[in-house]
């Protein structure tokens, strides 16, 4: 469910979950429109509160939620829920009081959205295939796994941690998170996980078309190191990672970029990336977060929002 309550929190140890998401991001929880809000909760949040005594959810929003890192456990009056990063679920809170705990790299984005917003945005048959009623209790479900979900919230966190971040991205970026939520509780062909040997393969695969973000591999390459055809491991990117291979490469590359314009300028971090143009640089990364390296260098260093 979603954290924005009060609760009471232990942590645990998971040091082997990656983080893949900077714990430092701007706003935690954005109002989009009146019964519609988008909220990123890290385990630094929750360590926040863990003098909480008492924890209640809320009883009006529908919690759409997506486990973006780590793991974590809680205890819902009677029921007990476990999830790892990955995870897809909604749920509906019905103001029963949670106790938690998570590991340290906890990170969780959640779009809150009452059931008559839902309604307006989604229209009164998609409020009929979730099984809702007008007046609903306690509930949790889980879709599994959807790639194409775990890259939407990604994306949408990135946008919540930019200064100055724009409302219409923001919301467009929500509504896209929204529409594959929903679509991973339908079955939809980006939310079918390949079989378990060719997961393998394309795990390999992106570790090593990460291997050098300055350099990415040939997809011929990269075929042949995993053992796939070419059109199969196209295939099976957009299937696993809800991404081209050439997107997913892009993306972690103007990510890492983000992170080393904390201490480099604008030119260093282009070639450490193996830009030989600037322009194109910026261009890329402008295009990734909506706003100049300079600009996100400029706020890394505390100047003033553009």
């Amino acid at each position: 469910m979603s954290f924005i309550y009060k609760m009471k929190i232990e942590p645990f140890d998971d040091s082997s979950e990656a983080n893949v998401l900077d714990p430092t991001l701007g706003e935690r929880m954005v109002t989009l429109q009146p019964g519609l809000m988008v909220c990123h909760t890290t385990a630094s949040d929750l360590a926040a509160q863990e003098k909480a005594r008492s924890f209640p959810g809320d009883c009006e929003y529908l919690h759409f939620n997506c486990q973006l890192a780590g793991s974590f456990e809680s205890r819902v009056g009677p029921h007990c829920l476990a999830y790892s990063k990955g995870d897809v679920t909604l749920g509906f809170s019905a103001g029963e009081c949670f106790s938690v705990r998570h590991c340290e790299r906890f990170q969780n984005l959640t779009v809150m959205v009452t059931l008559d917003t839902l309604r307006e945005l989604a229209g009164e048959e998609t409020i009929l295939r979730l099984g809702i009623d007008d007046r609903p209790d306690f509930f949790v479900r889980r879709a599994g796994m959807c790639r194409k979900t775990m890259r939407s919230g990604a994306q949408l966190t990135c946008l919540m941690g930019e200064r100055p971040w724009s409302r219409l991205l923001l919301y467009s970026a929500t509504m896209d998170f929204l529409h594959w939520h929903l679509a991973a509780f339908e079955g939809c062909e980006h939310c079918r996980v390949p079989a378990p040997r060719e997961c393998r393969q394309l795990e390999k695969a992106r570790a090593l078309l990460l291997a050098d973000l300055s350099m990415p591999p040939t997809i011929a390459a990269l075929a042949q190191a995993v053992g796939m055809n070419q059109c199969k491991l196209k295939t099976g990117f957009k299937s696993l990672f809800g991404s081209s291979i050439y997107a997913l490469f892009q993306e972690e590359r103007m990510s890492r970029a983000r992170q080393l314009l904390a201490n480099h300028n604008v030119t260093e971090t282009a070639v450490m990336l193996g830009y030989s143009n600037i322009s194109h640089f910026s261009v890329a990364f402008r295009k990734q977060f909506g706003c100049l390296p300079s600009q996100s260098r400029h706020y890394h260093l505390g100047g003033v929002e553009p």
